[in-house]
């Protein structure tokens, strides 16, 4: 189905603080998130998006991270975290689809083969991609293969080979274990990626009272900015210009300006 419909590498993007204008997003993400292939940008509903790449590796690139922050042309960073489509998408729900590394630390160099290494992740999930280190012999000491697969589904430990001695014919069975990277976390009860049941604050009320007396007060109210890569992003209303500055250095900005102000008030009245 996916396929038929030209869905299999498609990936959807979720907003979560309001977004550009779509003819915007259409510009800005193929450049701001590396994207060298075909993109077919739509409005899906409620800030989500479909992009649908030409290539599986503008596919990959951009489900490798967590979150982008698209840079606007109003001087905002509008956060966007991608997900695999699911054709079961609904607004309300994350999918439980996801990708990751996994390696083979046990397997001799002798296997790492593109044929050997995806039937070996075959059994945790659908195989996507071989580790470029891997394939230029720069890290022959690791295989690892990036796989897309359900978080809600058991990943297993150890793979079986059945290996064929040469001198005597004989099959043997030898277990490779599975070493996963970072896996993102699943809440069955709500239905989102980046938390389990222990941290869900629906089911434990309580986290979310501990988590605001936890956060600094001088960070519960910041008005008209927006925090990006460690840089305050602020709109002064009266002159319409945007300041990035560092957060130490803000004040000084909008001080200097109200002195200048004060000081061209005072000539005029005299």
């Amino acid at each position: 189905m996916n396929i038929i419909e030209n869905l299999q590498y498609a990936v959807v993007g979720k907003f979560s603080y309001g977004a550009p204008e779509i003819n915007e997003i259409r510009e800005l993400i193929p450049k701001q998130c590396g994207i060298i292939g075909g993109c077919q940008i739509g409005y899906l509903r409620n800030r989500h998006i479909l992009m649908r790449f030409d290539c599986i590796e503008d596919y990959i690139k951009v489900l490798s991270k967590d979150s982008y922050y698209i840079i606007a042309k109003d001087g905002y960073a509008y956060q966007m975290r991608p997900f695999i489509y699911d054709a079961n998408f609904k607004v309300s729900e994350e999918t439980s689809q996801a990708t990751t590394w996994i390696s083979f630390p046990d397997l001799l160099l002798t296997f790492f083969v593109k044929e050997v290494l995806f039937s070996l992740a075959s059994v945790v999930g659908k195989p996507l991609q071989l580790d470029l280190a891997k394939i230029n012999k720069t890290r022959p000491s690791c295989a690892r293969v990036k796989v897309q697969l359900d978080l809600l589904t058991e990943k297993p430990e150890f793979v079986q080979m059945q290996l064929e001695n040469n001198d005597n014919q004989e099959n043997s069975v030898v277990k490779i274990k599975i070493q996963y990277d970072s896996l993102p976390a699943y809440c069955k009860q709500c239905k989102l990626q980046g938390h389990t049941e222990d941290d869900c604050r629906v089911l434990h009320p309580e986290l979310v009272q501990q988590h605001n007396e936890d956060r600094p007060k001088e960070s519960q109210h910041i008005d008209n900015k927006q925090l990006y890569k460690g840089a305050i992003k602020s709109k002064w209303k009266p002159t319409n210009r945007t300041f990035t500055k560092r957060t130490g250095e803000i004040m000084n900005v909008k001080v200097v300006e109200v002195q200048r102000s004060l000081a061209i008030s005072f000539l005029l009245m005299f």
